[in-house]
């Protein structure tokens, strides 16, 4: 019991302990929402770390950590961005662009380093 007790007890202070940093780490390599998978990951990696089925088809981390990049700014990007060319003609109503925009906002990191290409 005591044994058990010291664990438990170990345990919490090390969760305690854990930086901010490595929070935001896993949080950022969480899984999408089943709806962003669905609608993008087929094209497109959408978690940090993730290569993207289709070489030409930018990382979710990647367009978050663009210099410059806002909520705004990605808004108004998914609300245009998939009327052309036709491999990426998808339409997105303002309740899809909310959810994406979401999840590509979490994927913004200080630390964040673009793969090469």
């Amino acid at each position: 019991m005591k044994f058990a007790l010291s664990v438990i007890l170990t345990s919490l202070l090390l969760v305690g302990c854990q930086s901010s940093e490595n929070m935001a780490l896993a949080t950022s390599q969480a899984k999408a929402p089943d709806y962003v998978e669905a609608v993008c990951g087929e094209c497109h990696a959408v978690t940090a770390n993730a290569v993207s089925p289709k070489p030409d088809a930018p990382g979710f981390a990647d367009i978050a950590n663009s210099p410059g990049l806002t909520r705004e700014t990605l808004e108004t990007f998914l609300s245009d961005a998939h009327n052309y060319p036709m491999q990426m003609d998808v339409d997105l109503d303002e309740m899809d662009i909310e959810i994406i925009a979401d999840h590509i906002m979490t994927l913004q990191s200080d630390d964040y380093v673009r793969r090469p290409s």
